[in-house]
């Protein structure tokens, strides 16, 4: 689970943090929180969520004992993000998606290309318009699985 409320105020974020950690835990789910290195550390995460846009803290890069996931919107930045060595990667915006209107969507073709050049030494993940039409298309990929925001609220 990524906790990525990115619009709350540091407080509220924080106490929202961990409130879900805490639920979470009692799920025995792993946390990621995106974007904030020292929130994660401080709520005691399992990990960090980064993508491509984000300016990565040098101390992440130096410190690896936690998970350290990323997503990535083009090819380029999928080449570019393997060296950064993250435990998995999601790739984004396969379908068209409610949460990003005005962005492109990647396509199945283009997620078959990244799974292809990645031979199998990260674990890729689909994100962005997943539901239960298309995920059948997605589990004929070969994926390590998926993300959605969507799909958990409404699809259940």
């Amino acid at each position: 689970m990524i906790i990525r409320e990115y619009d709350l105020a540091p407080k509220e974020r924080e106490i929202f943090a961990q409130e879900i950690s805490a639920l979470a835990r009692e799920k025995d789910l792993k946390i990621l929180v995106g974007k904030d290195l020292v929130l994660a550390q401080k709520i005691k995460a399992d990990g960090v969520h980064f993508s491509d846009f984000d300016k990565l803290p040098l101390p992440l890069l130096r410190h690896r004992n936690f998970i350290f996931s990323f997503s990535c919107h083009s090819f380029k930045s999928f080449l570019s993000a393997r060296k950064l060595k993250p435990d998995m990667i999601f790739i984004s915006p396969i379908f068209p998606t409610s949460s990003h209107k005005e962005t492109k969507s990647l396509g199945l073709q283009y997620l078959a290309k990244i799974i292809t050049k990645n031979r199998n030494s990260l674990p890729i993940y689909a994100l962005g318009g997943v539901n239960s039409t298309n995920l059948k298309s997605l589990k004929k990929l070969g994926l390590a699985g998926f993300g959605a925001i969507n799909f958990f609220q409404t699809e259940r």
